[in-house]
């Protein structure tokens, strides 16, 4: 066996030989690809980098290849842990565009990526072509073959997903022919129904499972741009597709033991009166997990009601399908209160921030929903207009920052939450429903709260605006601002005269 000095310098001296010469150097390549998978993880390590400054040099051929080989069906079992470097290595091939992402140190061979940008999408385009392989390498991750019978390590699991996070995000930039479109659709069906269907999420690390719910959440986004920007043609009908997606979403949540996992989580008291942060760099901490599976259902049921009320006004409407399990009262199934919901989420700002903005978008498509849409859904929308109540949820969230107005207008700012678009949808339909919800706070003692932190919201983005501070326009957002706080001194007015 050749030592790990030996090895390393036998690495690089290919590596040299292949950004001298370009072509004509398979023996070398190979040598590469060979100690990728190396025991010495060193070793393993040492040759990653040096695939990875090939890429960089721009040798597109070279690439090629390397993506052909990685993709290609491995002869051997998924033993140690090195193996996840393949699927780093294939991450860096998808974010060649991105420079800050494969950028080393040699000031070379940052001229040289920039040189051959154009040529960027060469890479994720040959992965394109080789999706059959993909699908092939990527479940025998999980499932073993032939007579192989160990499933690979958790790292490489989750290093596996997370190739195929980044490759589905990356698909966001680029147009898809629907052949490869239907091609990558059937890939994740199949890991779907041979994968994810049948993992053990109540036994597995947590990393593994956010991993899961990270690749479904970022496929069910591309899988909503699809349908929005793809024209049907005789053979492709996008919405007929996203719709049985959805099906098989639906399935998963009921079937696997995810849903269970997530709620038995929710329901154990010791495990949720642990604060967050200590747990959360525990591979069995169910914060992260917990987190990832909020905000997947809140992903989930925007599209569910979006495509539902699509397909109602459509010519050739077909609801739907959905499993009989639906009609289970949802309060029946311990679906998380809001008091779990902020326990959960209260430390990840923009993952909470996404749960509630989508929460708040399911309460608005249910409030222009017709009676048809209410029958068949009535347990769900049942639950989503009570215990997921926008005016209680905005409360919830307003008591979550202490009610100081100034945490609230730093998640405005940052370009990492999605607070803007929320407000703003709050905002409109506090508006719309002012008496509803005014009364609704008053109820609950919560409207004077809640009106004190907007209006000195308002007052400050005022403030910012008029020194020239505030980083975007402020118009819409203070015009918002000013309806609602119009509206609640009129009531007042009201009030004041009764008496």
């Amino acid at each position: 066996m050749v030592d790990w000095c030996a090895a390393i310098r036998l690495i690089v001296a290919c590596s040299t030989a292949i950004q001298s010469a370009g072509e004509g150097t398979d023996a070398e390549l190979e040598t590469l690809l060979e100690f990728l998978g190396h025991e010495d993880v060193l070793v393993a390590y040492a040759a990653k980098e040096e695939l990875r400054k090939v890429l960089i040099r721009g040798r597109i051929v070279t690439g090629n290849i390397i993506v052909k080989v990685l993709c290609a069906p491995l002869s051997t079992a998924w033993k140690r842990g090195v193996s996840g470097f393949r699927f780093q290595l294939l991450r860096q091939f998808v974010k060649m565009r991105d420079s800050g992402e494969s950028e080393i140190d040699d000031s070379e061979d940052r001229g040289n990526e920039e040189e051959d940008n154009p040529a960027e999408n060469s890479y994720v385009q040959e992965l394109l072509k080789n999706l059959q392989q993909m699908e092939t390498v990527v479940r025998s991750v999980f499932i073993p073959a032939g007579c192989q019978t160990m499933t690979a390590p958790h790292s490489v699991q989750c290093e596996a997903l997370v190739f195929m996070s980044d490759f589905v995000k990356r698909l966001h930039d680029l147009d898809i022919a629907g052949r490869s479109q239907l091609e990558l659709i059937e890939l994740m069906m199949t890991l779907m129904n041979d994968v994810f269907v049948t993992m053990n999420y109540s036994s597995q690390p947590t990393f593994v499972s956010c991993a899961v719910l990270g690749l479904l959440g970022d496929f069910q986004e591309l899988m909503k741009s699809w349908n929005h920007h793809t024209r049907a043609d005789g053979e492709n009908n996008p919405e007929v597709v996203y719709s049985k997606w959805l099906e098989w979403c639906l399935v998963w949540l009921l079937q696997s033991s995810c849903t269970s996992t997530a709620l038995q989580f929710l329901n154990d008291e010791e495990s949720l009166n642990t604060a967050s942060h200590e747990a959360f760099v525990a591979k069995t901490s169910p914060y992260p997990f917990l987190q990832q599976w909020l905000l997947y259902l809140s992903r989930m049921g925007v599209a569910f009601i979006e495509i539902s009320l699509t397909q109602k006004v459509s010519s050739d409407w077909e609801m739907l399908q959905v499993p009989g399990q639906t009609a289970v009262s949802w309060t029946q199934q311990k679906v998380p209160s809001r008091q779990q919901l902020f326990m959960v989420l209260a430390e990840q700002d923009d993952t909470m921030v996404e749960v509630l903005n989508g929460l708040t978008r399911m309460a608005v498509l249910v409030d222009g929903t017709d009676s048809i849409l209410t029958s068949l859904f009535s347990s769900f929308i049942e639950h989503m207009t009570t215990e997921y109540d926008p005016d209680l949820l905005f409360a919830d969230l307003v008591d979550t920052l202490g009610q100081d107005h100034l945490v609230l207008l730093d998640l405005l700012i940052s370009n990492e939450t999605q607070m803007l678009e929320y407000l703003m949808r709050y905002l409109r339909r506090l508006s719309t429903h002012w008496n509803t919800s005014q009364r609704k706070l008053q109820t609950e003692q919560r409207l004077e709260g809640v009106m004190s932190v907007l209006i000195r919201l308002r007052l400050e983005i005022d403030r910012l605006v008029a020194a020239d501070l505030f980083p975007y326009s402020a118009g819409p957002l203070t015009r918002r601002l000013l309806a609602v706080e119009q509206l609640y001194e009129e009531s007042d007015d009201e009030d004041a005269e009764q008496l």
